[in-house]
This record gives C-alpha cells, sequence and structure tokens, in this order.
C-alpha cells in the first residue's frame, strides 16, 4: 500500500481517527508521517476506565477525553466539553476565519497537513484549556478537584 500523502514510497504508519460511527484510515510512510504520530506516547493514554476519571475543570464524572498536543490526555464532562470546543471555535473564527469558510473537504484536508496551521492549532488548543480554567475560576464554578 502507497503513502497517501507522497504516493511513492510504501506505507508502514496506519492511522485510524474515528468520528461518532465513522471511522477513516490514512496510510503513510515513514517519511510523511505527521510529528503528531511520530511522537505520539502510548503510554500517556494508558489510563484506567473512563468511569473513574473526573473532569479535570469541574471534577464531576468525565464522560470523554483527549490528547492536547504535547501534553497528556486530559479528560472533560459533556458541559465542560461542549465549553472548550466553544472557546476553540471562538479562537479560530477570530485568528483563522478562513479555515471557517471553507466546505470542500479536500481543501480542508490540504490545509491540515500543513505544519503552521498543526502549530496552531495546538497552541490554541492549550490556551482554550487555560481559557476555560480561568472562566470557571473568575465566575465560582471551579471546585477543589
Amino acid at each position: 500500500m502507497l503513502c497517501a500523502t507522497c504516493q511513492q514510497n510504501e506505507a508502514t504508519v496506519h492511522l485510524t481517527t474515528v468520528v461518532g460511527l465513522e471511522a477513516e484510515t490514512v496510510h503513510f510512510c515513514k517519511d510523511c508521517t505527521p510529528p503528531a504520530v511520530v511522537d505520539f506516547d502510548l503510554e500517556s493514554v494508558k489510563r484506567p476506565p473512563i468511569i473513574r476519571i473526573k473532569c479535570e475543570f469541574c471534577g464531576g464524572s468525565a464522560c470523554s477525553g483527549g490528547i492536547i498536543p504535547g501534553t497528556e490526555t486530559i479528560y472533560w464532562c459533556f458541559d465542560c466539553g461542549r465549553e472548550l470546543v466553544t472557546i476553540l471555535l471562538e479562537l479560530l473564527k477570530s485568528e483563522r476565519p478562513e479555515l471557517m469558510r471553507t466546505t470542500d473537504v479536500s481543501k480542508f484536508r490540504a490545509l491540515s497537513r500543513d505544519a503552521e496551521l498543526r502549530d496552531w492549532f495546538a497552541t490554541a488548543s492549550h490556551r482554550s484549556v487555560k481559557m476555560l480554567r480561568e472562566r470557571r475560576r473568575q465566575d465560582g464554578r471551579d471546585k477543589a478537584i
């Protein structure tokens, strides 16, 4: 199987993303594998079942989690996850409005391979987490976790 990016080398890395009930696998050679995948630390995501995990923001029962680039996995409840995504979308709209205007999936995928955009997303993800923590602290919603 050839690499999805260069279409020349044999694919040795197979990355599957799952959104809802849809799964998509992309195959990369060692030279085209995105840095976030190469640097991925499997040990950092091995955790006890999510039912025992607490939300990083409110201390409630976590229902989901994710890897914020450059950090370990963080977990959130439904309400905090929704607020976290809202903050990230606010940043996206204000700082990268061109991404909000594209509906062409192939253009979006091409943009997603852009190193500058990956760096922006990693930074924006960290900022979103900090902003949510600060909002919760300012309005008195944070709990001792």
